[in-house]
């Protein structure tokens, strides 16, 4: 807000005039020195009627000592304050209000911007009730904030030119603070976080906390969106600074979801949910950025949603199907065992890319049902081959555990239950684990997978070298065979970086006894040198796709022929 260094005329409704800003400016005994024309339709009073009352005035009687106490503690070191109170209307009855003051100590005056409030306040309430404020940061919560932008909707319908904005924000990582330092100190940065909002928007605007580490910020009367990228820029670049909590010296980012008003907006929850749409779109950039909403968000939350679903009755329906494709031995070109892969064949759409519902699955929490099953499917289809085809016997299975499955404090039962419901030897059984699911929890990870080899399983780390932690844990970690990511194999004969990347992790395989496995391979050429290099295992489309069992049988008893 403006604020000019010498006192404006009293009563100019010409200083600091926003369309419909319920705004005042008093001194200490609240005396007026501007009201803003809002208030003369709010209250129903005309300006020259207004001109004989103080601010103190304009309360209802009862709340006006409790008023008083506020103001008179406020100074140049607690120069902000929020509350709410009752205003009289000149007809009867009263207007419910929350007051955001900040008092200039160089002039002593006192800067008011008010919002109503569709919360009844009766004379039996002297304040807003604490169930629309949040205990934690002193801010408005959802409720409080909904009902706000629920009057900015309604000020847009008078006033066709009035643009407003809403922004859904969320802390980065907040959850890596809880965990690492504890709640406490994730308490201090939601406050933190709250105070640095709260000081870097205008006064007349809003910030409200939604939800644990998200905040909704309102924005009023903006020219355009770029408005609101100004004020991300503002809030971003505090950031760079650390917050001091207690002895910890943390850093943090926020992502930004924005969405501008506009004829699409009837209503405040469908505004507030594409905001909180494209927050979740800026997070998946890595944090620390923005995104302003666009239709394709919605659609894609729909389609999000409408899978989510049809993924809770597809397990029910025996909708899903395991696929094999096949892990070669390289010395002799024969066939090691298979690695079991999840299908999802729709009775309406078709094949469903596993790229597509299995990131659906992970966050729905559905992983856990759908990799039981796949677990128990693959145990007893390999047991069958063993049970019925002559060269089978010494055949493995492979089975990739998701990050949730290995937390789920289930696992070792379900594994047990697989084995022994299928009859299938542990030794037999493989599970493939990825470095990132490791590295959620890696004290937790080593000690599930020890109780898993102890069993007889073997353990496998999938998609070696795309992560950032596999050299400081793998010599401490239960694991017989490391698989190399297909990126590095897709052009090894040709780039000489990643056929030395390739030699390393063989090297490094070999001194700590463990066996490696190459997928992606597609190219005759591209086995010939991983065997030179002395790769024991390879899977790719040279050999097969996955195929489903019926085909799998086939090549059990028959072979494969590669191609070039």
């Amino acid at each position: 807000m403006y604020r000019p260094r010498n006192p404006p005329n009293p009563l100019s409704s010409a200083f600091l005039k926003l369309p419909d800003t319920l705004l005042l400016v008093f001194d200490r005994q609240g005396r007026l020195a501007m009201i803003s024309d809002a208030w003369v339709e709010a209250l129903g009073y005309d300006l020259g009627e207004l001109k004989q009352y103080c601010f103190f005035d304009l309360l209802y009687e009862n709340d006006r000592s409790a008023c008083r106490q506020k103001l008179a503690a406020m100074n140049a070191e607690a120069p902000t304050l929020r509350f709410s109170s009752r205003c009289c209307r000149k007809e009867g009855g009263y207007l419910g209000v929350v007051w955001n003051l900040t008092f200039d100590s160089d002039l002593e005056l006192f800067y008011a911007a008010a919002h109503q409030t569709a919360v009844h306040l009766s004379p039996d309430e002297p304040q807003l009730p604490e169930m629309f404020v949040d205990g934690l940061t002193g801010l408005p919560n959802r409720s409080l904030f909904l009902d706000r932008l629920e009057h900015t909707f309604r000020r847009a319908e008078r006033r066709k030119d009035i643009q407003f904005a809403v922004l859904h924000c969320g802390i980065d990582r907040f959850k890596v603070i809880n965990h690492s330092l504890g709640h406490r100190m994730g308490d201090l940065l939601l406050m933190c976080v709250a105070n640095l909002i709260r000081n870097t928007i205008r006064p007349t605007d809003m910030v409200a906390r939604l939800a644990g580490d998200e905040f909704g910020i309102l924005l009023e009367d903006i020219r355009d969106v770029s408005s609101t990228l100004q004020v991300v820029s503002r809030i971003l670049q505090k950031l760079q600074l650390p917050f001091m909590l207690h002895e910890h010296e943390v850093f943090s980012t926020i992502s930004f979801g924005i969405v501008a008003s506009g004829a699409e907006y009837l209503v405040p929850d469908a505004m507030l949910r594409d905001a909180n749409l494209a927050m979740l779109g800026a997070k998946q950039q890595g944090g620390g950025a923005y995104q302003v909403f666009n239709r394709g968000m919605h659609d894609q939350a729909v389609r999000r949603m409408e899978l989510e679903m049809d993924l809770r009755h597809a397990l029910e329906h025996g909708e899903f199907q395991a696929y094999y494709q096949p892990i070669v031995k390289l010395a002799d070109g024969t066939l090691a065992g298979f690695e079991a892969l999840v299908r999802w064949n729709h009775p309406n759409k078709g094949l469903i890319s596993p790229v597509e519902f299995i990131p659906v699955s992970e966050e729905s929490g559905l992983i856990v049902a759908l990799g039981r099953w796949m677990l128990g499917e693959a145990c007893r289809q390999l047991r069958h081959w063993q049970n019925t085809l002559p060269n089978a016997a010494a055949l493995t299975v492979s089975v990739n555990l998701s990050g949730k499955q290995m937390q789920h404090p289930g696992l070792l039962d379900d594994v047990r239950e697989a084995l022994a419901t299928s009859g299938l030897s542990p030794h037999s059984l493989k599970l493939e684990i990825t470095e990132s699911a490791m590295m959620q929890d890696t004290e937790k990870a080593a000690l599930l997978l020890e109780q898993l080899q102890a069993m007889g399983i073997r353990i496998l780390l999938d998609d070696f070298g795309t992560g950032y932690s596999s050299l400081a844990y793998l010599h401490r970690l239960p694991i017989d065979t490391l698989k190399v990511d297909r990126s590095f194999v897709r052009h090894l004969h040709e780039n000489p970086t990643d056929r030395h990347f390739v030699e390393t992790i063989v090297h490094l395989a070999q001194r700590l006894e463990q066996d490696v496995i190459c997928e992606g391979v597609e190219l005759a050429e591209q086995a010939a040198i991983l065997a030179a290099m002395g790769v024991g295992y390879t899977q790719g489309f040279l050999y097969s796709r996955p195929v489903a069992a019926n085909e799998a049988q086939i090549l059990i008893l028959t072979g494969f022929e590669t191609n070039d």
